[in-house]
């Protein structure tokens, strides 16, 4: 399981703060509290405020202490720009959340992604807004599929995110999700990715129902998720599910984290 650390965004009051006030060693504890943590990629988001320059230093201020990839996570096509441009090194590295079938976001975002060939999350969202089956979000899948094809994109560098909804909304959003997992393996043989939040919107014990609902994710094969690697319990589902699915060879990372004391009940 790939983990998508989500701390650095500025809808996180907090975070905003620090970013308004440039407060570099707030940020870049953060960072490397993340990294630690495990996580594989940090969520870079500043729509709250000044996006684009904050964007920039943002960047700046992640990869003087660390050079985990980032995940360049913003709906404007200026403030991705900015964040590609900023970044040192590599940047097919970087991670962009996110295209959809939005015209603007094909216009303007996936020029973006086909100049620096980096991966991409693709959400089954269209002018639209979001299918309200399974079936319509596994059209806009194949649509997402067939124009990167098109453009010989890498499909191997794609997550798609079928979107989750609250379940206190309805019944049926958990499965419907887990249905377009297997579905989208199934027909695209491409990579699933989700936020976790979603799924616990206006529920109570928010934190256990996002454990759990990852915990089936991962079983019906989920690449990716966006979540907090600070919070030890859910890292806990991360490690021991990847150890009992077998993509933990010979339980090592496991153990690692027993002796390390990063287990937690």
């Amino acid at each position: 399981m790939l983990i998508i650390g989500e701390k650095l965004n500025s809808s996180i009051p907090s975070v905003r703060q620090f970013i308004n006030d440039k407060d570099t060693a707030a940020i870049q504890d953060l960072a490397l509290r993340q990294a630690a943590a495990g996580a594989d990629y940090l969520d870079l988001n500043t729509a709250q405020g000044d996006e684009v320059p904050n964007m920039e230093w943002l960047v700046q201020t992640v990869q003087e202490v660390t050079d985990v990839p980032l995940c360049i996570d913003s709906t404007s096509a200026v403030a991705i720009k900015k964040g590609l441009e900023t970044v040192k090194g590599d940047k097919s590295r970087v991670l962009v959340n996110s295209i959809s079938l939005e015209r603007n976001r094909i216009e303007e975002v996936l020029p973006l992604v086909l100049e620096y060939q980096c991966s991409v999350i693709g959400l089954t969202l269209d002018d639209n807004g979001i299918p309200k089956t399974a079936e319509e979000r596994i059209v806009l899948s194949e649509r997402l599929v067939e124009i990167l094809t098109k453009n010989n994109y890498d499909l191997t560098r794609l997550y798609i995110d079928p979107l989750v909804l609250p379940q206190a909304v309805s019944h049926t959003n958990a499965t419907m999700f887990f249905k377009c997992l297997t579905d989208i393996k199934r027909l695209f043989n491409v990579k699933t990715v989700s936020g976790l939040s979603n799924i616990s919107f206006n529920s109570p014990k928010r934190k256990i129902v996002n454990r759990h609902f990852l915990t089936i994710c991962m079983a019906f094969e989920m690449d990716a998720a966006i979540l907090d690697p600070l919070d030890r319990k859910i890292m806990t589902s991360v490690i021991t599910n990847d150890f009992l699915m077998g993509k933990d060879r010979f339980g090592k990372k496991f153990l690692k984290a027993y002796r390390s004391d990063a287990l937690e009940d």
